[in-house]
């Protein structure tokens, strides 16, 4: 048989047109009909993104607009506020737009915004402004801008865009109705509650700074320490309680090595002296979460002007590390105040729990919980004190620069400053009061197996059954040996600045260069020494 060129010029043609087609054809047979509305509704909740927009957009904003045509129907062009609300895990929008007084008042404000996050991201964002005879007056189109870069972290922001009329017809030419809104930054509890100037001289010393850090680092690292370290801790008198009989924080025995009572003393020591400087009344509960804007529009705008200083401060990033950032967001939503804080405040005031527990494990369970938990809940964003530029994962421990010394430096995630802020005296407060819940459930329970004892001036409990210590450890102070003088007065040198800031570089650093050095400058003490300690 004999195929010309013609004819096998022809067959690829036909095939070559024949597969294209067939393909196309199925395409366009199988892609979905857009006409089709969409089937059943499921269960949606804001991505992570989603979940981040939302809390840069939550909170109140200045608004201004600009343009020949600038502004809205019965408003002036300057001098307004706009409220922002967005659920936790939520993608609706709701808002109001006025005046400040307005906004702040029983009457109804002349706009609501209504608009949604389905979808959209920061560079896209369109809503409506609804006037209060229920008509859908404006579109507002806008951007959410990023010239903040670092310092709009858990900061401030601005959103820029355009008011359309709805009524207008889109045959006109469109009208020149500009707009800029800005957040208001978060007020910090110290500018709502501030310390007076003489508590405030204490807390920022150097002294008392670098005591509470060191405190808290030697129980908490105390038992991932080498052997050689901790000689070093225990060589200038730092080691977490008796030599050799240490207390550490977070170790497989800190609920039965009496640690938690540690705890316990220590804070309630530090409280008394802070409270004989000014008044720092306990929280009698823990604060509320935010208020739903669209059901308490006055309590709203109460929290995010922060008040009386116990409102939540924003969330914020922390680059490289989703999973602290998510943490950290997770930590402050009223889910979680209703599933750990709540369940805690209903533990801590339950006498027939109560009962249960040893003073050191009471403490222990609430230092490694609800106390830490207090301490991120209610934390700002870590800020350079110099410059004011966000620090999301906070100033090293072992960094002394003498900017982190300033009462600036308030940060409740970092011992070294967050007895600065006012809110630490306030939950601080509130935990020491359960230490009476619990001995008053133990009088109930177990009546006269705990007695009360003065102890180093500060009212407590004898030892016995259910109260493991007779030597709560405050420092060298109780379980120091050094005879030196240091700088301040009726203290000896273990409690020196400089000294403690060895002990917490030696607590610290992992650079076994810089260690061996650090080592060379701990005094070695007499061999019969090493074992002694004056009980006070």
């Amino acid at each position: 048989m004999k195929i010309s060129r013609r004819w096998f010029m022809a067959g690829l043609a036909l095939t070559g047109a024949a597969v294209p087609a067939a393909y196309f054809g199925h395409r366009e047979w199988t892609k979905p009909d857009p006409t089709i509305t969409p089937g059943e509704a499921s269960f949606d909740v804001a991505d992570v993104a989603g979940q981040r927009l939302a809390n840069a957009l939550r909170g109140i904003w200045d608004i201004r607009f600009e343009g020949r045509d600038a502004g809205l129907e019965g408003l002036p062009a300057n001098g307004l506020q706009v409220f922002l609300d967005i659920g936790q895990k939520g993608r609706g929008v709701c808002g109001f737009l006025d005046t400040p007084a307005r906004l702040r008042s029983d009457e109804t404000p002349r706009y609501r915004i209504l608009g949604d996050l389905a979808g959209a991201d920061a560079a896209k964002l369109s809503w409506r402004l609804i006037s209060a005879d229920g008509r859908i007056d404006y579109e507002l189109e806008m951007i959410l801008d990023e010239v903040w870069a670092d310092f709009g972290n858990a900061g401030s922001g601005t959103l820029s865009g355009k008011a359309l009329r709805l009524d207008r017809p889109l045959a006109l030419p469109a009208q020149d109705n500009g707009f800029v809104a800005v957040k208001r930054l978060f007020p910090e509890a110290r500018e709502r509650t501030p310390l007076n100037p003489t508590l405030l001289a204490w807390l920022i010393s150097p002294e008392h700074r670098l005591f509470h850090q060191l405190w808290h680092a030697t129980r908490d690292k105390w038992h991932t320490l080498p052997e050689d370290k901790r000689e070093a801790l225990r060589g200038i008198g730092w080691q977490p309680g008796p030599r050799d009989k240490e207390r550490d924080a977070r170790g497989p025995r800190k609920d039965r090595n009496g640690s938690g009572v540690d705890f316990f003393f220590m804070h309630r020591h530090m409280l008394r002296t802070a409270r004989s400087m000014q008044d720092l009344p306990s929280w009698e509960y823990f604060p509320l979460p935010q208020p739903e804007l669209i059901r308490d529009r006055a309590g709203f705008a109460r929290y995010f002007d922060n008040h009386d200083g116990t409102a939540l401060p924003p969330t914020w990033l922390a680059d490289g590390d989703n999973e602290y950032s998510q943490w950290v967001s997770d930590i402050k939503t009223a889910e979680t105040y209703e599933s750990n804080f709540q369940v805690w405040e209903s533990q801590y005031r339950d006498p027939a729990y109560l009962a249960k527990l040893t003073l050191g494990q009471f403490g222990s369970e609430v230092e490694l919980g609800l106390h830490d938990w207090l301490h991120m809940r209610w934390a700002s964003v870590p800020r350079d004190p110099s410059n004011g530029q966000p620090v999301p994962f906070a100033r090293d421990p072992a960094d002394f620069a003498q900017r982190w010394f300033g009462p600036e430096n308030d940060f409740l995630g970092d011992p070294f400053s967050s007895h600065v802020n006012p809110a630490f005296w306030h939950f601080h407060g509130w935990i020491d009061d359960r230490i009476e819940d619990w001995f008053r459930a133990h009088e109930r329970f177990h009546p006269g197996e705990v007695s009360r004892l003065v102890v180093n001036g500060v009212p407590w409990f004898a030892p016995g059954r259910w109260v493991e210590v007779d030597d709560p450890w405050l420092g060298p102070v109780t379980h120091g040996c050094s005879t030196t003088p240091g700088l301040q007065v009726g203290k000896t040198v273990e409690m020196d600045p400089e000294t403690m800031k060895l002990a917490l570089r030696i607590t610290f650093l992992n650079d076994e260069k810089k260690l061996a050095a650090l080592f060379r400058r701990v005094p070695q003490r007499p061999w019969y020494a090493r074992n002694l300690k004056a009980k006070a």
